[in-house]
């Protein structure tokens, strides 16, 4: 049995013996790794969300850690309980919007929890810790608070290092098909997903498509503020009757959109989509 002096701090009993388990310790790192978690399915998912919602969100993922000294509260330690608390996290940050959306993105939080944890696994091996233990389905790695925060830490900047890599490999097949409709014409062309076209027309707040202005002629009547790192400006932009975007299999068809005219550089393809399109 563990000697136990400190009096701010709260005791379980696992495996026939007391852990000493601090509840502000455990509330900040669960926290902390909960919003590394959110932030990473950010990235990966390509969704812009309000930096408070992820606080929020991870404020609960805090909460929910102190499930560990709930045995009254069964519930909230069964798997479907778990689900739930989750379902609710991802909400928070990102959400609901359409449900086939919804679930794509709990899925990728799913899948991120399972990244961080391997990960983390993978640096506690190293930092080779005294024990784990769990409790009320709950595990709680005995290892210091700057162990863990570290641990976490590495976890996301791996993560993210793994999905540029990604997304750099994967990139020069994010070619799609477009075709624009407005005013009885249409244009034939195709365009390149770039995740790093976050554009939006400001009043509406739909996904802006960058064109080539050598490619189509129309009537512009909306200026669109740009900021790059090179400087800022505007672009001239109207919005189409409909676009069409095909790749593979898949179709999608929108009006919900604005096209800006540009100079486009490329022999590959003639527009840049905004990665927000294809979740409309």
């Amino acid at each position: 049995m563990r000697q136990i002096k400190p009096p701010a701090l709260s005791i379980i009993s696992v495996g026939g013996f007391f852990l000493t388990v601090y509840v502000d310790v455990l509330f900040v790192v669960n926290f902390f790794i909960t919003y590394l978690i959110l932030l990473f399915t950010k990235v990966l998912n390509r969704k812009d969300a309000k930096t408070y919602r992820l606080l929020l969100a991870a404020f609960i993922g805090g909460l929910y850690s102190l499930v560990i000294f709930a045995d009254k509260l069964h519930f909230l330690v069964t798997a479907l309980g778990k689900i739930a608390v989750s379902a609710l996290i991802v909400f928070i940050a990102f959400g609901f919007g359409r449900a086939s959306l919804y679930f794509k993105n709990l899925l990728i939080f799913y899948f991120t929890n399972m990244i961080f944890l391997g990960v983390i696994l993978a640096v506690w091996l190293i930092f080779r810790p005294d024990g784990i233990v769990v409790h009320n389905d709950s595990v709680y790695f005995d290892i210091s608070a700057k162990v863990l925060l570290i641990s976490a830490f590495f976890a996301y900047v791996i993560s993210v290092a793994i999905v540029k890599i990604y997304n750099r490999t994967v990139s020069k097949n994010e070619i799609y098909s477009i075709t624009i409709f407005k005013d009885a014409q249409e244009w034939h062309m195709f365009a390149f997903l770039d995740s790093g076209n976050k554009l939006k027309e400001p009043f509406s707040d739909y996904p802006v498509i960058i064109v080539d202005k050598d490619k189509l002629s129309a009537d512009t009547d909306r200026v669109i503020p740009f900021n790059t790192v090179g400087g800022g400006g505007i672009l001239n932009a109207f919005r189409p009757d409909k676009i069409i975007i095909s790749f593979g299999n898949n179709r999608i068809e929108t009006d919900k959109v604005y096209i800006a005219l540009s100079t486009v550089d490329s022999k590959d393809f003639s527009a840049i989509i905004n990665p927000e399109i294809l979740k409309l």
